[in-house]
């Protein structure tokens, strides 16, 4: 199986209405778009599925690491390799993917947020 075959399979595996919105969009888009959905579902699913909070976030923090190697073009994971070229394509700044990383690991902290501005962050 391929990297963007794995995406495309981790993707539709969600169930989500969203992935539904990819086919209509060019090849390149959609490639990427599903890689970069398949990666939201990979570190959503440490927090949702990993019950044990110190695994979870030795899993995000392999994820880190992981993100820093597609960055420099070496990295092992199926969504990270499919992720290489969408990078480089479309000029996606490191910081986005840490970003969503963050995020997750906010989850591993609370589950409800007290105000809007909270949840903003």
């Amino acid at each position: 199986m391929t990297p963007d075959e794995y995406c495309a399979s981790r993707a539709a595996q969600s169930g989500s209405a969203f992935y539904y919105s990819f086919p209509p969009l060019p090849g390149d888009r959609r490639r990427a778009i599903t890689a970069l959905y398949a990666f939201c579902r990979e570190v959503d699913d440490v927090v949702d599925e990993v019950h044990d909070p110190e695994v979870a976030r030795a899993k995000l923090a392999w994820w880190r690491l992981e993100v820093a190697a597609t960055f420099a073009g070496e990295p092992t994971h199926p969504v990270a390799r499919a992720l290489v070229p969408v990078v480089r394509i479309f000029g996606l700044p490191r910081e986005h993917f840490d970003a969503v990383i963050d995020g997750m690991a906010m989850d591993l902290e609370r589950s409800r947020y007290e105000d809007f501005a909270a949840l903003e962050r």
